[in-house]
Formats: C-alpha cells, sequence, structure tokens
C-alpha cells in the first residue's frame, strides 16, 4: 500500500495535473504558475447537503492535498448559504430549498471528514454566509447582468427540463452567480470542482473579471459510479462514505462493478499510474477482478483507517467469503418477537433503509437466514432460537428475540 508521501514533486505535479483530470483552463498558465515558485490560493466548494462526505466527494479533496504538498493554500468555502440554494448542475428536476438548520446539523461531522484527506492546520476555512447573506438586490442584479437566459438554457440539464416542460426556478439560475462571486471573496487563484461544474467554475472567471480581479484558472475531474453504476451521490444512497466503517468500506468496494476498478484506483488511490496500467493488462489478460478488487479494497481502507484495519478486513473477507464462514464481529438486534415475515424482519435489522429496497433484495435472493436464502417477502422466520439475517453480500446481523 503506497502512501501519498512517497510520492517526490515531480510526481505529484504531474498526477496533479493528469491523474482523472477531464480539463484545465488554462493549463499552460496554471503549470508555469505551479513551476514559478508563487503560493496560490486553491478554492473548493463544499455544500453541506448532506452529513456524509464520500469517495466522490474526496477526489477534488485528494487534489487540494497535492496542492498542499506543493506548497500552495488550500481554501475550503463551506456552503452554508449556497447549500440553502441548490446547485442544480447534475439535477433532472428542482432542487427543494434546504433550511439552516438542518444544514448546521449536517456540518456538524464536515470538519472531522475533511481531516481525512486535508491537512486542516494549513487549511484556510470560509463560510459563504459570509458575504452572501450581505449581499443587495443591486449588486445581485449585477452579478446577473453578467448572464444570459440563453446561456443558462445552452445547460444540458436546465435544457432537458425546459423541453420536457419541467418546472426550473430563477433561484436555480442564481447559483452559479453565488459560486462565481465565492471566487471574488476568497481572491481564488485556482479553483477545483467535478466536470458537472464547470459552467459554474467558468462564471468566477467571468465575475472576478467584472470586478477587476485576475481571472481564476479551473481543474474540472472525473466523475465516481456509486455502488449501483450510477454517480455517486448521497440521494441516491449509493456512496462509500469517508466515514463509513472499514468492514462497510471494504464491503461497498467488494459490490462495485468489475469494469469500475481501474477509474477507483485511478481516482481513489495512491496507487502509481504504472501499477494501474500493468493492472489493466492483466484484467485483459484473464486476471480475476476480484483479485484486484480484494486490493481496491485495501487501499481505500488504507487511506481511511490505517494499515492494521486494512490488513484486517481483507483478511475478514478472505475467512468469510472464500471460507464461507460467519464474520467474527457482527452487530446483535433484538426484536423482541417470537417469529416475524421476512420482509418485517429484515427492516426491523437496520439493515435497509427502505421497505421497496428490502423487497427488491428478497425477490432477488439477497436474503438469507443462517445461510438459506429466502425469496418470499412473507415468508415466517422463527427468532427463538437465534439467527444470523444476512442482507446482500457484505451484512452480517444477528438477531435474537
Amino acid at each position: 500500500m503506497r502512501s501519498s508521501k512517497n510520492r517526490s514533486k515531480e510526481e505529484i505535479l504531474s498526477d496533479l495535473l493528469t491523474r482523472g483530470v477531464e480539463d484545465v483552463i488554462d493549463k499552460e498558465h496554471l503549470e508555469s504558475e505551479l513551476r514559478s515558485g508563487k503560493v496560490l490560493r486553491v478554492k473548493l466548494g463544499i455544500d453541506p447537503t448532506s452529513p456524509n462526505l464520500h469517495l466522490g466527494r474526496a477526489i477534488p479533496l485528494r487534489k487540494l492535498r497535492d496542492f498542499q504538498e506543493l506548497g500552495h493554500k488550500i481554501v475550503i468555502i463551506v456552503g452554508d448559504f449556497t447549500a440553502q440554494v441548490g446547485d442544480a448542475s447534475d439535477k433532472l428536476a428542482k432542487r427543494p430549498m434546504l433550511k439552516r438548520e438542518a444544514i448546521n446539523e449536517y456540518l456538524k461531522t464536515y470538519k472531522d471528514q475533511l481531516g481525512k484527506v486535508i491537512d486542516l492546520s494549513e487549511a484556510e476555512f470560509r463560510y459563504n454566509s459570509e458575504w452572501l447573506d450581505k449581499l443587495g438586490f443591486q449588486e445581485i442584479a449585477e452579478l446577473a447582468e453578467q448572464f444570459s437566459v440563453q446561456q443558462m438554457l445552452e445547460r444540458r440539464n436546465f435544457r432537458d427540463r425546459f423541453e420536457a416542460h419541467e418546472e426550473i426556478s430563477l433561484r436555480e439560475f442564481m447559483y452559479p452567480l453565488m459560486q462565481g462571486y465565492d471566487s471574488v471573496a476568497v481572491e481564488a487563484d485556482v479553483e477545483l470542482g467535478g466536470f458537472d461544474q464547470l459552467f459554474n467554475l467558468k462564471a468566477g472567471r467571468v465575475i472576478q473579471k467584472h470586478y477587476g480581479q485576475k481571472e481564476q484558472d479551473l481543474m474540472t475531474f472525473s466523475m465516481l459510479d456509486g455502488t449501483d453504476g450510477r454517480k455517486m451521490s448521497s440521494s441516491w444512497g449509493n456512496i462509500i462514505a469517508l466515514n463509513d466503517a472499514a468492514d462497510d468500506m471494504f464491503g461497498k468496494v467488494m459490490s462495485i462493478r468489475d469494469e469500475l476498478i481501474i477509474k477507483y484506483f485511478i481516482l481513489c488511490t495512491d496507487v502509481s499510474m504504472q501499477e494501474i496500467e500493468k493492472m489493466e493488462s492483466e484484467i485483459a489478460s484473464g486476471t480475476n477482478p476480484r483479485d484486484l478488487k480484494v486490493r481496491l479494497g485495501k487501499e481505500i481502507v488504507f487511506l481511511y483507517h490505517g494499515e492494521a484495519e486494512a490488513e484486517r478486513v481483507a483478511l475478514e473477507f478472505d475467512r468469510v467469503f472464500r471460507d464461507k464462514e460467519i464474520p467474527s464481529d457482527i452487530e446483535e438486534v433484538s426484536v423482541g418477537m417470537d417469529t416475524m415475515i421476512a420482509l418485517e424482519l429484515l427492516m426491523a435489522s437496520g439493515a435497509l433503509s427502505s421497505r421497496g429496497e428490502g423487497r427488491r433484495l428478497i425477490e432477488q435472493g439477497g436474503m438469507k437466514i443462517d445461510g438459506v436464502k429466502i425469496d418470499d417477502v412473507d415468508s415466517p422466520i422463527d427468532i427463538r432460537n437465534g439467527i444470523v439475517l444476512q442482507a446482500g453480500k457484505h451484512k452480517f446481523i444477528k438477531i435474537v428475540k
């Protein structure tokens, strides 16, 4: 397992500008700035719209860490104001406005999660309510004058919603203006984001120019697919969270589709690109993808839980899934009943969050009781002597009365 600390400065610079990178504006200028010795102010905005940061959100965070290792100043903008408005970049329907109370609740553990990736002691933290709360209509009108409705409707998601006669709130048009104003407020030299953020990032350049500032360089990165093959998103529940327990994190990695293995190695680990290219060749030559997936799981757990936990979860995986044993340390849930039907038991166990998910899991053969598959949601389950419930490939729960 390879730590980022094993890389030379030239390797860090190369990875920074190429690894998982979709676009750089202006690449020649940014590379020149990076080699000049100048300390850059590198901005990333994070809207606290859910309690957990995930591996997809960690992609730009890992780039921030690279900038830190090269001696630059990273600026984390916590979007406590913009989270209320809601970024429509990847949304197919109008996003509801969040309450400030919910945002404050989500924020409680954000710094701890961010600290798993970046050096918090060297980071500058700002909350964009600091300046956005103070904007008046005069200044908002001046910001809005920099953009046209036609520009907004050229964005794919807005265009698709407009053509489908789906509602688009004027509030959603305001989001890029606010994100752009963040760049003015912190005098950003560089801004990072997923490639679905490109319009918002470019808005920062327009608004910086309006205020007489130098236009920031931009970097966008590949998006990470979640455990169900769609873009990783908290709203879809397909995430691998930075604060997942080591066993859960490893199990979720093992559940991703085989064709995503290389992409995860590139975007989520510190394994060198040379080694990843070898892995790609090995897969093409017939190597069992499961073996590389185990390596991937270990690398990711190593980053967020340390080497000892990475080795432990891999050994536990071998014991459970190759030797067909039950995990040595599983959660115990008391249901207070002698018998329950399968779907109700699955819900009572806490293994899944919705009855729809539970029904699908059972109908697809993903529920087992003491190793026996249950395929009827109404099957009565005897709990009097205690049972082991398996939900999916990696979730085991001991059920007692």
